[in-house]
Parts: C-alpha cells; structure tokens; sequence
C-alpha cells in the first residue's frame, strides 16, 4: 500500500510534495495512518495543505 510513503511525504521540505501527499492520501482516509498523517497535516505551515487535510478529514 502506498499509505506508508504518503505518510513520509507529508513532512517534505516541498510545499508541493506536501500538497500532492495530503491529495493523495485523501484516497485512503479509511487505513488509520494515512488519518494520522492527515490530521499531523492539519498543523502544516501552508494554508493549501492544511486546508487540503482539513478537507479530507
């Protein structure tokens, strides 16, 4: 499952990684880490991924 990647992703360097990971993951909300990392991206210093994670949740 890419779940486990994504998760990393959401702590890139990379605005844009961060977004494409949160995106991502909005696709496997239901396996509980892709929801911890969407939660921990809720606090991200970009309004975009946090209001992607937001969304998703």
């Amino acid at each position: 499952m890419a779940v486990p990647a994504l998760a990393a992703a959401v702590t890139d360097p990379n605005t844009d990684v961060r977004k494409a990971a949160v995106l991502a993951l909005t696709r496997h909300r239901s396996a509980p880490d892709a929801r911890t990392a969407l939660t921990a991206a809720t606090g991200d210093s970009d309004a975009d991924v946090r209001a992607y994670a937001a969304r998703a949740l």
